[in-house]
This record gives structure tokens, C-alpha cells and sequence, in this order.
């Protein structure tokens, strides 16, 4: 096996996308066969017949292979002959463990689109000492989870230079649909967390994902699902349905970076509904329509008229959003930071985040963050050259 960066040099593909049928896969690959022709790409997946369809489509010279997320022995060999391996095949708590052991052994670079906590728990207790020995930084969540929260923190605390007391993320304009794989993901941590002893304990401490929850200092209680007047942003909000999960991993960022954002930082996530009691009424609204929300999407019943694993929009370039960083630092100043897109934002721009991590891994340009490899987040594994990526990219960052 190929262990650490050292080997890259030697590996016939600089990008595998693997799960590249499905709709985001697909979206990933064509964003990379336009946008970087200069990099060597395969694509990867269950079904010759749909990968020929899709080589069809895009370009009839790029090499496919034929892997199951479950056959470890094919990823490893699929693993060992790329610098970057993406993987759109979730639920990853039921399909992505192999993946990332394979991407794990060989010292092969992994990104992701995982919004399942338990599932990146578990590979942070497997697989963090063994990554860093081997070089493989695996970064999941590089999508609408989580990376304009993780991202635009990291450029927050980049603008700024200072340490915060205190950040709120406010999501001030969101438009697009809700991708049948997020459900499906929704579902299968619910599940995970019933099989897990201690599972929903875990899933809801605010440091599911911090290296050791015990070195982590005490802020008091960081509620997900609340409704209040939010003194930063000004404005009544409510609650922001991709919290639960978005706060743990800028956490974790700010963890595995020494602290940088703030030891003592109270971070939140929220959604801005306005001033005055006509904002705190559609706070209030969103809280229920939230919860109904979460509901609907765990009936089975219910859940089958909702987008399912695999469709897509038809209306990709529409949509977008606006969020915005509120930071009080520890001297008592307010900064903050916006991060805009167009397009629908699970699927066009998420495309583009995913593709563009994986670029920055397989180039490795002098200012990416110095870590040796381990189970990583946007932030410590892509840094600015990221940020700076995305910006370029349509993704704007202010």
C-alpha cells in the first residue's frame, strides 16, 4: 500500500469520483470536466451500463471503474491509483466505511458530502491516528453541508484576526430544495442513534465531534432549536434546520486548530425572521413549521412524497443563499462576515464545493494548512486556498 503524500506523485488519477451516476455525482464530474480539463479524472460506481452513459455524455476518453461501496478489496485497488478520492454514495453510515478505511489505508486523500454525525464520530475514534500516520486527509462535509458555516467562520476569524467571545451564523436568505440524499441522511442518523448505546446523548452534545469532549471548556448550554431575540444580528430568529449539524464541525474546526476562533467560544447557528413582534411571531412559526418538518421527514409514511435518493431539480440555477457571520470578539467589537451563492444551493453550488475541495487536495498549493493528514474539516484541511477557490468560483465571500 501507498503511505503518506510522498506517493501522490505516482498515481494515475489526480480525481476519482465515485458514486458519479448519481445526481450530485453526476454534477461533480461535469463541474470538473469543464472546469479543469487539466486534471486526470475517472469516474466510479456500481453499474457499467449508467457509468457508459455518463462517460457518454461528458467525455468519452475518461476511464471508469466498477466498485460497490461494500467489496473493501476494489476501493482499496480503486483507493491506490488516485490522490483524491470523492465519494457521493450515502447514506455514508451504510455505504461509507469501507470507502474511507480504503482511502485510510493506502494514504489517500477523501472528501465527501457527509452530513451524519455518528458516522464521522466513529471514524474520528477509528481512523484519526491511523489517517495522520498514512497522510490521508479526510474531510467530509464538503457541501451546503457544512461548508458556508464552517468556511465563513474560518474567513471571519481570517478578516479579523481576533479571538471571539461569541459568533452567530444567521442564514438571511435561503432558496432550494430539500435533496432526497439529505432525507435519506436525516433518516439514517435517527436510526444510527437508536443502535448506538448512549446514541442520542452523543448526537446532541454540542462537542459530538471535538477531539475529547472533557478538554473542552465549559460555555453553558448551546441549544439548536430555540426562538430569541439574538442581540448580535439584532433580529428575532428561529431555528435552522442544518445546525445540529453545522455548529459540531466549525467546533471541531476551531478544536483542531489550537483554539484559534476563541477558548471560550459560544458558536450558534440560526435562521433571521426580523424585528418587532411581527418577527418574533414568524420565529415562532419556523419553530413549529421546523419541527412538523423533522416529523414528516422521519414518518416513512409521509416521507415517500418527498424528494427520494437520486433526484435532482430541474431548475439548478435558480436559488441561492446569504449568510452572515456575527462575531463578538473577546475585546466586546462586532465583526462580520457574508457568504453569498446563485444556483440551488444542495445541488449546483454544492457541486462546485465538493469539486473544488477535492481540487485543492489534489494540488496542494503552498498555503494550504499544514497537517499531516487525520479526519479533518474544510477549514484545517483547505484553509484560505479554499476559500479563495470558492470565491473564484461564484461563491463570494465578504
Amino acid at each position: 500500500m501507498n503511505h503518506g503524500a510522498d506517493h501522490h506523485s505516482s498515481r494515475e488519477f489526480d480525481i476519482v469520483v465515485f458514486g458519479a451516476t448519481s445526481f450530485v455525482g453526476s454534477l461533480t464530474a461535469e463541474y470538473l470536466v469543464r472546469t479543469h480539463p487539466e486534471l486526470s479524472l475517472a469516474l466510479a460506481g456500481r453499474s457499467e451500463a449508467k457509468l457508459r452513459n455518463e462517460v457518454a455524455q461528458l467525455d468519452a476518453s475518461l476511464p471508469i471503474f466498477i466498485a460497490d461501496a461494500s467489496d473493501l478489496d476494489a476501493l482499496q485497488q480503486l483507493a491506490a491509483r488516485t490522490r483524491v478520492l470523492i465519494s457521493t454514495v450515502g447514506p455514508y453510515t451504510y455505504f461509507g466505511e469501507k470507502v474511507v478505511e480504503a482511502c485510510v489505508d493506502n494514504g489517500t486523500h477523501y472528501v465527501d458530502l457527509c452530513g451524519e454525525a455518528l458516522f464521522i464520530r466513529r471514524n474520528i475514534d477509528r481512523w484519526q491516528d491511523k489517517a495522520q500516520a498514512t497522510g490521508a486527509k479526510i474531510v467530509h462535509s464538503c457541501g451546503f453541508d457544512s461548508v458556508p458555516s464552517d468556511m465563513g467562520m474560518f474567513h471571519l476569524h481570517d478578516t479579523a484576526g481576533t479571538d471571539f467571545d461569541q459568533v452567530t451564523m444567521a442564514v438571511e436568505y435561503l432558496s432550494g430544495g430539500l435533496s432526497g440524499g439529505t432525507i435519506d441522511s436525516m433518516r439514517a442518523v435517527s436510526a444510527d442513534a437508536k443502535q448506538m448505546d448512549k446514541g442520542g446523548a452523543i448526537l446532541h452534545s454540542p462537542y459530538t465531534l471535538s477531539p475529547d469532549h472533557k478538554q473542552e471548556p465549559d460555555v453553558g448550554e448551546q441549544k439548536d432549536m430555540d426562538v430569541y431575540f439574538d442581540d448580535l444580528v439584532r433580529q428575532w430568529t428561529g431555528p435552522f434546520f442544518m445546525a445540529m449539524f453545522n455548529t459540531r464541525i466549525v467546533r471541531r474546526s476551531n478544536t483542531l486548530s489550537g483554539y484559534a476562533y476563541g477558548d471560550k467560544l459560544r458558536y450558534r447557528e440560526v435562521m433571521t425572521t426580523g424585528a418587532g413582534l411581527t418577527g418574533r411571531i414568524k420565529a415562532q412559526a419556523l419553530f413549529a413549521i421546523t419541527a412538523l418538518g423533522f416529523a414528516v421527514v422521519m414518518n416513512r409514511r409521509l416521507a415517500r412524497f418527498l424528494p427520494q435518493p437520486g433526484d435532482g431539480p430541474k431548475k439548478l440555477d435558480e436559488g441561492g443563499f446569504r449568510i452572515t457571520h456575527y462575531g463578538l470578539s473577546t475585546t466586546g467589537a462586532l465583526y462580520t462576515s457574508s457568504v453569498t451563492a446563485h444556483g440551488d444551493p444542495g445541488y449546483r453550488v454544492t457541486s462546485m464545493m465538493l469539486a473544488e475541495a477535492a481540487v485543492v487536495l489534489a494540488t496542494s498549493p503552498k498555503e494550504i494548512p499544514d497537517v499531516s493528514g487525520g479526519i479533518l474539516t474544510p477549514a484545517t484541511a483547505l484553509g484560505a486556498p479554499y476559500r479563495d477557490a470558492l470565491h473564484a468560483h461564484g461563491m463570494k465571500f465578504s
